[in-house]
């Protein structure tokens, strides 16, 4: 630290000694007028070079990432998607389980994201948000028709793939995400290990109240203990998956916007670009 600032103290005494010495030469020689154009000459040159020129470097090199932050995000996306996929049921019944009727959790949109010739990604739209009390219930139904122990499973299964894929992600293309963006994952893969512990938790409590069940009687005591414990362990789920949901859903919305604020801007140079060519056909005409 006391090398640096002595190497800038010399650079900055050295400008000042060629400075007066320039300014004196061009006193006794009586050119003062060209001294001072020649120094505003140089420090807009150096003004030019500095602001301009390295806004415009770097705008090229933001723009030459541009597709791989695409496709980067694509992933994420996806990664997001596939975890509600796997968390939540595409539909419930309405009122009685036994209904016909089915209520929709979420839709895949007919929109189709194109990589090339093949279609890459089919958004997916919750239509119930956390924070409503349906989709609790709704995660509920779900565990209750898997069973809630393998519930568990099939959740935790799925937040650590969740969780690899973003940290693989972070270990190969952390320099090309955003601040914003990187903290919403953060706080998701936190949110996804703390909810795999929970769930630990409530699945070895539901064990232990069905063992006990099962050492005290045999029958249909323990038959109701078990589906107590059953139902226990699937509104535990309910509120733990729920929370990782809205953890998810931060990032989700903002990858979302991202892509079609993009898709506008490449819609408007095309819509330019298709302008120009039609004003060029004209004029040859």
């Amino acid at each position: 630290m006391i090398r640096r600032n002595q190497g800038t103290f010399l650079v900055a005494s050295a400008l000042v000694v060629l400075f007066l010495l320039a300014f004196t030469l061009a006193s006794v020689e009586g050119k003062l007028p060209v001294l001072a154009l020649d120094l505003t000459e140089h420090l807009f040159g150096i003004v030019l070079a500095v602001f301009v020129f390295e806004r415009m470097l770097a705008w090229r090199e933001e723009r030459r990432w541009l597709p791989a932050k695409d496709w980067l995000y694509l992933i994420l996306l996806e990664t997001i998607d596939d975890l509600l996929k796997e968390l939540l049921p595409a539909a419930v019944p309405r009122g009685e389980v036994e209904a016909d009727e089915k209520v929709a959790v979420y839709e895949v949109t007919g929109e189709r994201i194109h990589v090339g010739q093949t279609v890459r990604y089919s958004p997916l739209r919750l239509l119930v948000s956390p924070g409503e009390k349906e989709l609790q219930s709704h995660i509920a139904w779900y565990a209750g028709e898997l069973g809630p122990s393998r519930y568990v499973d099939v959740a935790k299964k799925a937040l650590t793939e969740a969780r690899e894929r973003i940290r693989e992600t972070f270990g190969s293309s952390a320099r090309l995400m955003e601040a914003d963006i990187t903290t919403m994952l953060i706080g998701f893969e936190q949110s996804a290990m703390a909810a795999m512990r929970h769930l630990d938790s409530a699945a070895d409590m539901r064990k232990e109240k069905s063992e006990d069940s099962s050492h005290r009687d045999d029958g249909p005591s323990t038959t109701q203990g078990t589906r107590e414990a059953d139902y226990e362990l699937a509104f535990v789920c309910s509120i733990i998956v729920e929370s990782v949901i809205d953890s998810a859903m931060k990032p989700k919305a903002w990858l979302e916007d991202q892509r079609h604020t993009r898709e506008g801007r490449s819609l408007f140079r095309r819509l330019q670009a298709s302008n120009r060519a039609g004003r060029g056909q004209k004029k040859r005409i």
